[in-house]
């Protein structure tokens, strides 16, 4: 915050009297009443001062601000600091109170009062314990409508402020950034410092002062904050002592800053040497500016660049969207510094600035030593123009979700609201409620903004440079330099099932299933080409780092991990459960998984622990123990037989050593991977096994689409750029013929028939239909009408590269196989040889409607058909 002016004040019994019979009872309540929070409202009064007023409870306080449409932009010439003179004048007497009088007025009411100027409005402010907000808002409206501004009270604070103008100047931050403003802003009404100088001081006058406030300080253009632990008709009430204020004559209109010289220009200014030693010690940093002061620091040797933009006229009531697009523009990861760290540039801040009658976006680039100030000016026209093409949905609620966070925190200090909200308040041109309570803007209108804003913007942009080099006078702005494109990580097209998809700069494909107000979400990761990725000396190392997961991180062992899953409601699953019947989906060579599930609430702690799990591995030896039991289990399972019928059979197609073919969790009589060989395959993010290029992340969100992006980029972005990727994969070999293999003793063995084929996409549809008709047809004959299986279906499957794989399956006695083979021969012949009746095709089109149904009832479910 800036070096603002503290004033500490009390009040007069005979007065408190006075003003406690001229207003209506206090609205107070009594220390135990509760205050229902509710949003900002708007009233305007009769004397067309217009004010906010936003019950905020808890505090016991309340703030009173009232933002003035007087700053330093409409001073006559040779008055610079007029504006802050009268703010000064203002706290020294109304009425019968004098100074010390209203010090002590104030006082009485245990108010913090205080007030800053800017270039185009003075803002007032009290914050007081809220059974005396309505006297303190009496003692406001007295000094801002019934100063005597005595003449030995002028002489005596013109005084006081060339003290504090020398306290200023003992500092380079103040000395450079008047130099770095007289530069930017020169030959217009904004040249001199908010404070004025003191030649500018000296001429000031006392019938200037008076005229200006008079002129200024009329009731039609105060805007005024009421906010705190009040009902609204509590706050109301503060309001009554600015009912009846009478404007004496119109506000004068403000003039319009495009029309003054010096857009589509740039000049620069030596920056100040450090005062001699004799000087005293400077300001703390950020203090040192005064009143209206930026509080930028002083120029590093390399130089600041300052650049101010004005927004065109459509976008005069875009404050919202303007202030969202700065904070993008801010951001360290968004598209100015990464574009000008090459050029030199050490930071980069933007700030909106509230202006009457357009907004302005002022950059302040703090460059290295040695940097070339057109080289970066040029670079920074550049990168603005490239920024034209907005944030992507993702980024547009990155960024207001942190703004909201701060606004969250700050909003406590309730003082802090007249700071942060005071000039939007006075250059609102739309809803006062906007400037303290934002509305969310979403990533289309943020585009918009910032292509009106910024696209052909060089005839709105003027530009300065405090430090070595740049032009010797004013000097046209230098061909902005063009910016390298960049991926669009923000950018969602339509997906599969009504989802939205987006492909990160890091190779990761997000799909998002929208599902806005559910109780629960759904995740799903899907790490492609699991077997076809396992190293050859590591069979089953897939398996055995899923489980893993769970086996801790760098954040929490596995004890402490297991408990914040349960904590947070949780169902995090990194494999088969195979006491859950159909929870066998995942178990297959061409892809391996983890599911998460939970309370909307839960969402971003979810991803948070996934991506901890995924990229800082730490497992502890009860973790390690625990996920090898597992992986030991699962070889026995893979090693009999349904699994093993399918090992067999994929490789009678495949050929043996193809890696679809192998056990999944690795051979049963292997050895199985020690940690330092598991380290190694896993590899550091974002290389190794889960790599952001073989991720597919979908998410059935209860979030807004753009959040949730938001929330995924934050905790699983990032690691460099690259696209998705898959393979390779091994050729199919020519089919073989058919396969026995000696079941030995088994009570029951698996008869297996397929064929790989080419299929083209339209065909694709029909095949699945047809492998449906064919498990109907083989539970209809083999099981229903002979009895000689329980278990059976059929199937096609991609294979990595390119084929697809028919197959149907059947669980059999030894004695029966003979049979249930013919059996599945004539009723592959049979479908073959017709097409099916309209009446079945309808049948099975409502049976698999029920299964899709079945098998979405679960978030995790939902988020894995899309996966």
């Amino acid at each position: 915050m800036e070096n603002l002016k503290f004033r500490r004040a009390s009040i007069l019994p005979s007065l408190l009297l006075a003003i406690a019979m001229l207003l209506p009872l206090p609205a107070a309540a009594s220390a135990g009443q509760t205050v229902a929070a509710q949003g900002p409202a708007e009233f305007e009064l009769a004397s067309r001062v217009r004010a906010v007023l936003w019950p905020r409870p808890g505090s016991g306080t309340v703030l009173v601000a009232v933002a003035v449409p007087a700053g330093s932009q409409d001073e006559p010439p040779g008055m610079g600091g007029l504006s802050h003179y009268l703010e000064h004048l203002l706290f020294d007497g109304f009425d019968e109170l004098d100074e010390r009088g209203v010090t002590e007025a104030f006082e009485r009411l245990s108010a913090y009062m205080n007030a800053f100027t800017r270039e185009q409005a003075t803002v007032f402010f009290a914050l007081v314990p809220r059974e005396e907000a309505e006297p303190a808002a009496a003692l406001m409206a007295g000094m801002l409508l019934r100063s005597t501004i005595a003449a030995e009270v002028f002489e005596k604070e013109r005084k006081v402020i060339l003290e504090e103008l020398a306290k200023d100047h003992a500092s380079p931050d103040t000395l450079g950034e008047e130099r770095l403003r007289a530069a930017l802003w020169a030959g217009t009404p904004l040249a001199h410092p908010v404070g004025g100088t003191a030649e500018s001081v000296d001429a000031t006058t006392r019938e200037e002062v008076m005229r200006f406030w008079r002129e200024r300080y009329v009731p039609e253009g105060f805007r005024i904050l009421v906010t705190g632990d009040l009902p609204l008709d509590g706050l109301q009430r503060v309001l009554a002592p600015f009912a009846d204020a009478v404007s004496a004559a119109p506000l004068p209109p403000r003039q319009d800053l495009v029309g003054w010289p010096g857009w589509g220009e740039w000049s620069a200014a030596e920056a100040p040497e450090p005062p001699p030693a004799a000087a005293g010690p400077a300001p703390p940093m950020g203090m040192a500016g005064g009143h209206g002061m930026s509080g930028h620091a002083a120029a590093p040797a390399g130089g600041t660049l300052a650049v101010v933009v004005a927004a065109p006229n459509i976008l005069a009531g875009s404050g919202t969207g303007l202030e969202v697009l700065a904070r993008w523009l801010a951001d360290p990861s968004g598209p100015l510094t990464p574009a000008l760290r090459s050029a030199g540039a050490r930071s980069v801040t933007v700030a909106r600035l509230p202006r009457v009658p357009r907004d302005l976006l002022e950059l302040r680039v703090e460059a290295e030593l040695g940097a070339d100030p057109e080289s970066l000016l040029a670079a920074t026209l550049g990168a603005l123009a490239a920024a034209a093409r907005g944030p992507g949905d993702g980024e547009a609620a990155a960024v207001q979700r942190a703004w909201e966070g701060e606004r969250a925190l700050n909003d406590q200090r309730l003082h802090y609201a007249a700071v942060f909200f005071g000039e939007a308040l006075a250059a609102a041109r739309g809803r006062l409620a906007d400037a303290v309570a934002p509305p969310t803007v979403d990533g289309s209108e943020l585009r918009a903004v910032a292509a009106a804003m910024l696209t052909d913007a060089s005839a709105r942009t003027r530009a300065a440079w405090l430090g070595r080099g740049g032009p010797a006078g004013r000097a046209p702005l230098p061909p902005a330099a063009p910016v390298p494109a960049s991926a669009d990580t923000g950018h969602i097209e339509a997906g599969p099932l009504g989802s939205l998809v987006a492909t990160l700069d890091n190779g990761l494909v997000l799909g998002i299933l929208p599902e806005e107000g559910s109780e629960v979400f759904g995740i799903h990761l899907l790490v492609a080409d699991r077997s076809l990725r396992e190293p050859a000396e590591l069979p089953g190392a897939a398996d055995l780092m899923h489980r893993l997961l769970l086996a801790g991180s760098a954040v929490s062992g596995s004890r402490e991990l297991a408990s914040r899953i349960r904590r947070a409601g949780l169902d995090l699953k990194p494999a088969d459960d195979p006491a859950i019947p159909f929870d066998n989906r995942y178990h297959v060579p061409d892809f391996s998984y983890v599911r998460v599930e939970g309370p909307a609430a839960q969402l971003e702690a979810a991803l948070t622990m996934l991506a901890e799990t995924l990229r800082a591995p730490a497992w502890d030896e009860d973790g390690w123990r625990e996920a090898v039991a597992a992986h030991r289990a699962s070889r026995e399972a893979d090693g009999r037989g349904a699994e093993r019928a399918e090992q067999i059979f994929l490789g009678a197609l495949l050929g043996d050593g193809h890696p679809l073919a192998r056990p999944v969790s690795g051979p049963g009589d292997g050895a199985v991977p020690g940690p330092e060989a598991l380290r190694a395959a896993w590899g550091a993010w974002p290389g190794g096994f889960f790599a952001p290029p073989r991720l597919v992340l979908t998410v059935a969100s209860p979030l807004p689409v753009a959040e949730t992006l938001a929330l995924v980029e934050d905790v699983l972005g990032g690691g460099g750029t690259a696209p998705p990727a898959r393979g390779p994969y091994p050729s199919p070999p020519p089919a073989a013929g058919s396969v026995a293999k000696d079941a030995g003793g088994a009570p029951q063995v698996t008869l297996l028939w397929g064929r790989m084929l080419e299929v083209a996409p339209e065909d694709r549809a029909p095949l699945l239909m047809a492998m449906d008709a064919l498990t109907d047809r083989m539970t209809a004959v083999i099981r229903e009408r002979e009895g000689l299986a329980y278990r059976l279906g059929a199937g096609v499957r991609a294979v990595p590269g390119g084929a697809w794989v028919a197959s149907a399956s059947v669980g059999t006695r030894p004695e029966n196989t003979e049979r249930v083979a013919a059996l599945l021969a004539e009723l592959a012949t049979e479908l073959g040889a017709e097409a099916l009746p309209l009446a079945e095709l309808e049948r099975l089109n409502a049976r698999e409607r029920r299964s899709r149904m079945l098998r979405g009832l679960s978030a995790a479910a939902r988020a894995y058909r899309v996966g």
